[in-house]
């Protein structure tokens, strides 16, 4: 691992690098508090893709939000923005004079990145990818490659190299809820805490099928719960299917920004979810989640704190991680029975167990 940082006391400017995606950036936020916590004074610099600045900008731990989009600058050598826009990010990089920086990402353009800081204490994981381990001055290595870890827990490891011990305090994400966007959830809402479901997935054998989100929807609005759609635009007409069905829903997908769907979440009574972004998002902001697995491993990538409230089908091929499959089997065999039972359990702990209607 290395030498380690003489006192975290000592830093003064720390820039840790996780541009994305939004899950995993929304795991990797409780190091910006915990590095806070042992270090009052520092100033904590994160870079990020500008389409996540909602989980970052604001946050009262950071002081500074700096911008990354990879697709624009890349390939660079074809286009004279790109050039100057890289030429410009490289400098202010290098003249921030970072004490320290922290690659969270692990690849090759972040390692990249890491290097030209030419920050004293540069730390990655030590099975990072494409070679972003050459730009390290620490590398911190998790039992059995972390495979047991949650991504929480692996993200504050980075920590170690800087004598910081998490063990002993609570994650904390602290994602800020952007003034407008909270505005734009009361509007939506008015006082209410509704039940939202979100039934897509970047991967569609992540996605429990639609018909059975449907008859879970269908039963809450039965039991007079207030239920909300979301989804990205690609997830709309997931979320259109199951209000042909259920028209007394509220079906916003596709109709908010990052931000937006953050606050709704924030006003969350209990999500319903695959394997996905905003599932990560709303266990970050405490709200309880019934969070559907199949293709993935609970272990690696589960909820944060929430692992009593994972349900998946077991099978043998779990985890595939596969992004295509045949048969489905994991998602398939995961009831509805299974899933509302958990949903009514965790809307009242006080009430019997029962079938869906």
């Amino acid at each position: 691992m290395g030498i380690r940082c003489k006192h975290v006391s000592d830093l003064r400017k720390v820039l840790i690098i996780k541009p994305s995606s939004l899950g995993d950036v929304a795991t990797a936020l409780p190091m910006a508090p915990d590095l806070k916590f042992a270090a009052p004074r520092v100033k904590i610099d994160w870079l990020v893709h500008p389409s996540l600045t909602p989980l970052v900008e604001g946050h009262a731990a950071i002081n500074k939000v700096i911008l990354f989009d990879r697709k624009k600058l890349a390939p660079w050598w074809r286009s004279k923005a790109a050039t100057l826009a890289l030429r410009d990010l490289l400098r202010k990089l290098r003249e921030a004079q970072y004490d320290a920086v922290i690659d969270a990402q692990g690849l090759f353009r972040s390692g990249f990145l890491t290097y030209i800081t030419n920050a004293k204490i540069r730390i990655g994981f030590a099975n990072a990818r494409e070679g972003a381990t050459l730009a390290y001055t620490h590398k911190v290595t998790l039992p059995d490659n972390g495979k047991k870890m949650l991504a929480v827990d692996r993200m504050r490891a980075l920590l170690q190299p800087l004598g910081i011990k998490t063990s002993s305090r609570p994650a904390e994400a602290q994602i800020p809820i952007q003034p407008e966007a909270a505005i734009f959830a009361r509007q939506a809402l008015g006082q209410s805490r509704p039940v939202i479901v979100i039934p897509g997935a970047r991967w569609a054998t992540k996605r429990w099928p639609v018909e059975r989100y449907t008859t879970i929807v269908q039963q809450l609005l039965r039991e007079g719960q207030q239920v909300l759609l979301l989804g990205s635009p690609d997830e709309k007409p997931l979320c259109d299917q199951i209000e042909k069905s259920a028209p007394d829903a509220i079906n916003l997908a596709g109709q908010t920004d990052l931000a937006q769907m953050i606050a709704l979440l924030d006003r969350a009574k209990l999500l319903i979810a695959n394997d996905s972004g905003p599932l990560h998002v709303a266990v970050a902001l405490n709200k309880p989640a019934v969070s559907l697995y199949g293709p993935t491993s609970p272990d690696f990538v589960g909820p944060y704190g929430q692992m009593q409230n994972v349900l998946r089908h077991d099978v043998p091929c779990h985890p595939c991680r596969r992004r295509e499959c045949d048969h489905h089997s994991c998602m398939n065999g995961l009831t509805v029975e299974t899933v509302w039972t958990k949903t009514l359990t965790m809307l009242n702990p006080k009430a019997g167990a029962g079938g869906a209607k």
